[in-house]
This record gives structure tokens, sequence and C-alpha cells, in this order.
């Protein structure tokens, strides 16, 4: 339906995988079938870097795909900024006015060019000339920056023009512009962008938005009201066939519902295959237990580098970390951490980009290892918490490998030999003998007490020493129940010699000098 209305077909993508959210059969019957002109806007272009930006679009021109780099979210923040400061009536202070008629006489006097010798002034000015040496196409797509209300409109109207769609009649002679795309990909927030819609404006037309996917559930067009020459048409979003998503992928773009996911550990195990652990770590505060060179080799790997976390490592941390136990039993619940996760993904909190997949005739070739050091760039740009900002600062400054020198490495000749690992422990145990060294102290027999410090068993569970000892040394002495240090009574006191029951010595009453005194067999 959208297709029939429409002259101009806008196809809506996420900036962070565009290819998933692309439909090229839909492409093909719109520009093939129908003669309709299709631009792709790629929206939430903010998560990508200038760099990025100019990587896809070289993949986009090779493609021979019209494209426009957009971003609703930085412009809705404009749209509300300036609709809070109209309703409160304070769009410039009087204070700041002088200041900037003030500037402003500064500025005539000592000319465009004048400089007061700070090196911000000669940055700024750097700048100023490195962006007017930019390309007028980077700047009419988005490359340089997003394109603004204004700039998307113009170019709108531009790309019409050129394709040769004139207003009809039907439409008060208006250009009918249809936006097409994945759900959750921006259409809505789109039109309300172009719209000038904002939550602090009432009496204007505004499009209901939502986090998850399916908000809008039928066809609705809008007018412009600073435009007279378009209208815009919004859809629902369609989920178009592919073979090569699964339902893990699209539940992680966004694409299927959070409340209707039944497995999380697909998409959970995804998003930490994608997500580095120092960037899970640094945004939830937590350490993910890092396994040892053991268990490492164990699965096959040489320890070099520790490998992804496993999605239990994740949320077993997270809910111990959030104290988010299931009520009855007390497990983790791992379902509503999986929930947690896969929002903050799917909304951008996790950012993560996939790289332009490899062209013919591209001349500018960027690694993947690369371009997500520049997704780590926009993280760090758009956090606000101090601590995580510090993390990831420390992350993008650290340029060796990142867990080599945390592994210790092993002997493979003596990697089975306990008696190397437990500090020098002989063969026959750690208590062999009471004039054989133990090794190094541990810190924990450091600090006993020297009251009970010989009665104290250093052994409790037998775990360092020899079974033929420990039988033999039951089967000498004295069997029974070993007693401990039990009550003063008007009948008693019983006391054990830790050797045995048999061996319990029975005490009765006290003597003038408040001592017990021995019974009498």
């Amino acid at each position: 339906r959208v297709l029939e209305r429409s002259s101009v077909v806008l196809q809506i993508v996420d900036a962070r995988n565009p290819p998933f959210y692309l439909s090229e059969d839909l492409r093909t019957y719109a520009m093939d079938e129908l003669g309709k002109p299709m631009l792709m806007v790629v929206n939430k272009s903010d998560y990508l870097t200038e760099r990025q930006r100019k990587v896809w679009s070289e993949y986009f021109t090779n493609k021979g795909i019209d494209h426009l780099f957009f971003s609703a979210y930085d412009e809705q923040k404009k749209i509300d900024k300036a609709a809070a400061a109209a309703k409160r009536g304070d769009l410039l202070d009087d204070k700041e006015e002088r200041q900037f008629v003030s500037d402003d006489e500064s500025d005539t006097e000592e000319g465009p060019n004048h400089s007061n010798g700070l090196p911000g002034d000669e940055k700024h000015t750097e700048i100023e000339e490195e962006s007017s040496n930019k390309p007028t196409s980077e700047k009419l797509i988005g490359i340089t920056h997003p394109l603004t209300r204004e700039e998307l409109l113009n170019a709108l109207a531009i790309f019409a023009t050129n394709h040769g769609c004139q207003p009809e009649k039907k439409y008060d002679n208006r250009i009918q512009y249809g936006m097409v795309g994945f759900p959750n990909v921006g259409k809505s927030s789109v039109i309300n962008v172009l719209i000038g819609s904002s939550k602090n404006i009432h009496g204007v037309a505004r499009v209901g938005v939502a986090a998850q996917p399916g908000k809008t559930k039928h066809f609705q067009t809008l007018l412009l009201p600073d435009r007279d020459d378009m209208m815009l048409c919004d859809c629902p979003g369609l989920v178009f066939p592919s073979f090569v998503s699964s339902t893990a992928d699209m539940i992680a773009a966004g694409v299927y519902p959070i409340a209707q996911m039944r497995d999380h550990w697909p998409v959970v195990s995804l998003i930490c295959k994608r997500i580095p652990r120092e960037v899970l770590n640094a945004h939830y505060g937590i350490h993910i237990p890092e396994p040892s060179l053991h268990e490492l080799r164990e699965k096959g790997l040489d320890g070099k580098e520790l490998p992804p976390p496993t999605a239990e490592e994740l949320l077993g941390t997270y809910c111990i970390a959030r104290s988010m136990l299931a009520p009855s039993s007390g497990v983790p619940d791992y379902q509503r951490a999986s929930r947690v996760v896969v929002k903050d993904y799917s909304e951008g909190k996790l950012l993560y980009c996939h790289s332009p997949p490899p062209s013919d005739g591209g001349t500018l070739v960027i690694q993947d290892d690369e371009y997500q050091r520049e997704t780590l760039k926009t993280a760090i740009r758009n956090t606000n918490n101090a601590k995580k900002l510090q993390k990831l600062l420390i992350l993008e400054d650290s340029s060796a490998p990142s867990k080599s020198e945390e592994v210790k490495e092993v002997d493979d000749d003596n990697f089975d030999d306990f008696d190397d690992i437990l500090g020098g422990m002989d063969d026959e145990g750690a208590n062999s003998g009471p004039s054989e060294k133990r090794g190094k102290a541990h810190k924990s027999i450091k600090k006993w007490g020297k009251k009970g410090r010989k009665l104290r068993n250093k052994d409790p569970y037998g775990c360092q020493s020899d079974p033929d000892t420990v039988l033999n040394a039951a089967s000498n002495g004295g069997s029974g129940v070993i007693m401990n240090a039990g009550k003063y009574s008007s009948s008693g006191y019983t006391r054990a010699n830790y050797a045995g029951a048999k061996a319990a010595t029975l005490f009765e009453g006290r003597a003038n000098n408040n001592r017990p005194v021995k019974a009498k067999r």
C-alpha cells in the first residue's frame, strides 16, 4: 500500500548493521517493477564516526545505492530543547543577549581572522579549515556529520527533482514520501523529526514511538508544517525473508520483541562474542571470572589470550552482583538478567557496529579490529558514567595484547606435578613430620592466635594427609567420639582430651579456689 501511494520510497536502515536491514528484493521490486526511486536513509548515524561513515558510503556507492546519513535521536534532542525553552519563555536571557552582542562587536573590530594567541584558537581555526575543505558531496549525504532536519528535507526535495517526481493534485500538489523498513529502525522517529514534533509541544501531530518493535500498527500519512510540497507516509515495520538471519540475530537487532523471547542463551552468547570482556565489566561494574590456564588447555586453547566470556559466566556474575536471585530457590535468575543485557544491546548502550563487507573496487580498507576501535571511541563519547568512562579510556589506551600477560605460564613437563603448584610439598604429604618444613606458610596460618594453637587440627578435611598414616593412627589409638569442651554445672564438668570418648575425665563440683575437683573412680 505504501509503495502504491508514494512517489519516492525511503528505506530506513540501522547504522550498526545496514546490510541486515537492507532488503535487496524490496529495492528491486520498487525500482524495476514499479519504476519508483528508492533512497536509503541510514538512521542512528551518531553511532558511527566520520571514518566509518566514509567507509560505508564507499561501499554503498560501489553497490549503486543512493544513501544519506541521519540521526533522528540527535535532531529530536534539539527540537525538544528548543520547545522546552520556548515553553518557559527564556529563549535568550538578557545576560546571554548582551554577551552575544559584545562578542559580535569584538569580532567585528578585531576581524574574523584575529587570534588571541591561545592554543585553543589555533585548533578551532584548523578544525574550521578542515571542515571547509571537505568535498561538497560528503556534506550533502552526511559523511562529515549526520544531516540536520533542514538538510535532510532539502536532500529529499533534490532527490525527488533529479528523478523526475512531480507533485500530484490529489495530494494538494505534494510529493509523497513513503517510509519502509524493518521494525525498530526508527521510521516513526524520523517522521517525528521531519514534522518538528516534540513532547513539549501540544496541538501538533505526533507519531507514537517505543523502544520495542511493532509500535506502529497501521498506515498513516502526515503533512509537514513548514513544507507545502511534501507529505510523509508511515507504515508498520515488516521483517523481510532472509536465509542468513537466525532468531538470535533478530532478537539482538531489535527486530524480534524481547518480551516474547523464549530461549535467552543463544542471543546472550552472541552478545558475549561481539562485546569485549573489558567493556562488559566496565558497563555493568562487575568482574567476569577468567579461566585458568589449565581450563584453557582443556578447551584446546594455547592460553595466550582469553576467550570471550560465556553466557553463563556473564549472567551468573551479573545476577550475583545485582542480587538478582529467584525468590523460591535462590539460584541466579538468568531469564531476568538476560532481558536486561539484550535490552542494553538493542538500545545501543552496549555498542557494537558491524564493519562493511569487502567489495570490489574499494579504496578505503579498514580491518575489523580497527573498525571496532572506532566504535569504542563512540562508546566513550556517549557515556556519562565517570567510572565507566575511566575504564573505557584505559581500555582504549592499552595497545598490548589484552590478557597474554595475566595468564600464568606453567611448565608443560611439570604441569600435573602438584608439588610445584602447592609450593614445594613432598610426595608423602604436608604433615609428614613436625621437623620438616611445609614450604611457604599461608596467610591464614600466620593469623592463628596462641590460644589453643597446638590442639588445632591443621588438616580438618584430610586433604593434605596420607590415607595410610591416618588409618594406622586410628587403629593404634583409641577409637570413639571426640567430645568438645562441655559446660560447668552443679553435677559436674566433662572435658575431652582429644584421645577419644574413653579418656574423658569427669569432674564434680568446685573447690574453694573456684577450680574443678577431679572425681574418684
